[in-house]
């Protein structure tokens, strides 16, 4: 059920007391003035500043002041609301949160849940976050009013483009308007209205040429939650050597996103956990998905969830996973899980860190919009069994290290990112050197014959890149027990992104002149 249906029933059951947690209050008035005009009731708001004022829920106008004595106080509104004289009404609170420190709000608060049906009357809350009315979350239903949909935000669109006075701009403002309102999916009322009028002030048209600076506007915003940090991915699946595996499956299921796909039966696609070894090509690959079928990418800072105010890391994940919706379809991804998660259990977060997890699983298993979530890890033995459950992900992917040909095709890669000729470079011999490197490390390698080269004053040569590599000591050298725990892990309970890797990492193979030099100083 979405806000406006669940709202609407809350307020003609007249439940006594509901909490509505938004930072829209004009929208949330709105919605109160639309629910109290439905069921025949007056319609009064109160706040800190200006007290209690009526509206008059015929015309869905401000009207004249409600009752003499309209400048009260937190606890005398809420005494007034509970009078049993007052009948058949709505009173919104804004901007509630700081009074509900008063323990004696909070008994009046409890004192009206108990109000009589009968009375036709319904008081609602409006906080910033759900953490505000803890010691009532029992008997008070809590309501979240979602970031403005398409309907909303072609109603404030239409009103920038006809109501703002620019009479010295041009008129012809929006032949794009759906390409506009889609663009503007992830902001609130507000920061959509001004940033469209900060363009026409700007430009004086609103246009397909203005979208983006509107994407970059949502992008503003979403930064600014410090939670989630908005991506354009430039780089394609034939960016990324080997994964052959993976590579198909992902492109099986970005079909199954569109509507011939819908028709067919497929459910949506959930999402996908990525394992293995750093350096292997996890991130690129969550990257690449963004590009490939075309969807906003969101990376999710999971340990950010818990900075900040406390109390308020439940308040955070759930803003976080609604912009994910409100943009969908889009990918949220979580990069290193397993470090955001590593409070879990722990004693010292009062259960903070199970109710965020517990959020988070309870969103993967039941979300119903398009948002396709992209998690990957390094040690999974820090991951808690529940994340691996069927259910939570589409597919569980190893991503090991690559072997000697899908080496070869990643020095193939680099060389020619590098905008130098591949056929100089004998990629059979630099793969045969390279056995445990992983595919970040050659990128390294290759970037390293590339500043020897031009400190000679030369074009990077074979001996060149194969120098850097004797020069390299890669990580899958000091991760051998860690390596093999893996694949042993894997084999039974993960698919494979790639055909196996038979080659045995030994310390021996490829070791570093200076390293071997500098053991032998200490043997």
């Amino acid at each position: 059920m979405d806000f406006n249906a669940e709202f609407a029933l809350t307020i003609d059951a007249n439940v006594p007391v509901v909490q509505v947690c938004t930072y829209e209050w004009e929208r949330l008035r709105k919605y109160c003035i639309d629910a109290a005009a439905r069921g025949g009731k007056r319609f009064f708001v109160w706040d800190c500043l200006k007290g209690r004022k009526e509206w008059h829920p015929a015309e869905g106008k401000e009207g004249k002041y409600g009752l003499p004595d309209e400048n009260v106080d937190s606890g005398e509104i809420i005494d007034w609301f509970a009078d049993e004289n007052q009948k058949e009404l709505v009173l919104l609170l804004e901007d509630f949160h700081p009074q509900l420190e008063d323990h004696l709000i909070l008994r009046r608060l409890r004192e009206c849940v108990r109000i009589k049906p009968g009375l036709r009357k319904t008081l609602v809350v409006q906080t910033l976050s759900f953490s505000t009315v803890k010691d009532l979350e029992k008997e008070v239903p809590i309501l979240e009013l979602p970031l403005p949909g398409k309907e909303d935000l072609g109603k404030i669109l239409k009103f920038a483009i006809d109501k703002l006075p620019y009479d010295n701009k041009p008129r012809d403002m929006s032949p794009t308007f759906d390409e506009i309102v889609d663009a503007s999916i992830g902001l609130s009322s507000s920061e959509a209205e001004w940033t469209y009028r900060k363009i026409i002030a700007d430009k004086g048209r609103l246009l397909e040429t203005e979208i983006g600076q509107i994407v970059e506007a949502k992008e503003a915003v979403i930064k600014k939650s410090g939670i989630l940090e908005y991506f354009h991915p430039e780089s394609s699946l034939n960016n990324i050597g080997g994964l052959e595996n993976l590579k198909e499956w992902l492109k099986n299921r970005g079909k199954a996103f569109s509507q011939d796909a819908k028709k067919y039966g497929l459910p949506t696609p959930k999402g996908l956990l990525m394992l293995g070894i750093p350096g292997c090509g996890k991130s690129l690959t969550a990257k690449t998905i963004a590009n490939e079928w075309n969807f906003p990418l969101l990376k999710f800072d999971l340990g950010k969830v818990f900075a900040g105010i406390v109390g308020e890391s439940e308040s955070n994940i759930r803003k976080a996973l609604s912009l994910a919706e409100t943009i969908a379809p889009s990918i949220l991804w979580i990069d290193e899980i397993e470090k955001g998660l590593s409070g879990l259990g722990g004693n010292g977060d009062s259960g903070t860190s199970s109710r965020v997890f517990g959020t988070l699983l309870t969103w993967m298993q039941e979300k119903k919009a398009e948002v396709f979530v992209i998690a990957t890890a390094n040690d999974i033995e820090k991951l808690p069994p529940e994340l691996l459950r069927k259910g939570r992900f589409d597919e569980i992917f190893f991503v090991d290290l690559p072997s000697e040909s899908e080496r070869e095709e990643i020095f193939k890669i680099h060389i020619e990112r590098m905008d130098r000729e591949v056929g100089k470079f004998d990629l059979t011999a630099l793969a045969k050197k390279s056995i445990g490197f992983s595919g970040a490390e050659i990128e390294e390698a290759v970037k390293e014959a590339l500043f020897a080269a031009y400190g000679k004053d030369r074009e990077p040569e074979q001996e060149d890149v194969e120098r850097a590599i004797q020069g390299t000591w890669p990580l899958s050298r000091t991760m051998q027990e860690s390596i093999s725990k893996l694949r042993k892990w894997a084999a039974a309970r993960a698919k494979l992104a790639s055909a196996p890797n038979t080659e045995e990492v030994k310390p021996a193979d490829g070791v570093p002149q200076l390293a071997q030099e500098r053991r032998n100083i200490f043997a």
